[in-house]
């Protein structure tokens, strides 16, 4: 008795808590989700020691190399093709690491000498930094409000003129 009862439980569990069954959660159309878009300008020789490129994006500044870490990395661009010289990107499509609204203190594009991702700072190093309003003398910062995209965060990377490199790389 005690068993049919613990089936019929279940049975009404199922029927009414499961609304829709497995169904996919619908998709957000993209006026409504939050993110960021605009070009990368690579100007100079790309080092052949560069295995992997991305646009990353960090909640907090980097003033220390303890800042590089998981859980102040916010966003993670997919990779960037290998000798590019411009690239146009819309953190609503396919990323890494996607992002949403807030406000973020760090926004650059780091390449790495390792083929895989790895979370060590000395693994990586900037090429090019986001600044606001052409005010190159610190980070700029991004703003996503929410459901909104915003646009024209555009960088320029010269590898002949690097940025200054954050705490803990080479």
């Amino acid at each position: 008795m005690k068993s049919v009862l613990v089936f019929y439980l279940l049975l009404l569990f199922i029927y009414t808590g499961c609304d829709k069954g497995i169904e996919a959660l619908p998709e957000i159309p993209a006026e409504q989700k939050a993110g960021f878009s605009g070009t990368i300008t690579f100007t100079g020789e790309w080092p052949d020691s560069a295995k992997r490129t991305h646009l990353v994006v960090f909640e907090n500044p980097l003033l220390a190399a303890a800042d590089f870490n998981i859980l102040n990395l916010k966003y993670i661009s997919n990779e960037i093709p290998f000798g590019s010289t411009t690239f146009n990107f819309n953190s609503t499509d396919s990323s890494i690491v996607s992002i949403k609204e807030g406000t973020y203190k760090y926004v650059a594009v780091a390449q790495s000498a390792t083929p895989q991702v790895v979370l060590e700072r000395s693994a990586w190093y900037v090429i090019g930094v986001y600044y606001n309003e052409g005010d190159t003398t610190k980070p700029g910062t991004l703003v996503i409000p929410e459901k909104t995209l915003v646009k024209n965060i555009n960088i320029n990377c010269d590898f002949n003129n690097l940025p200054p490199q954050p705490p803990g790389g080479e």
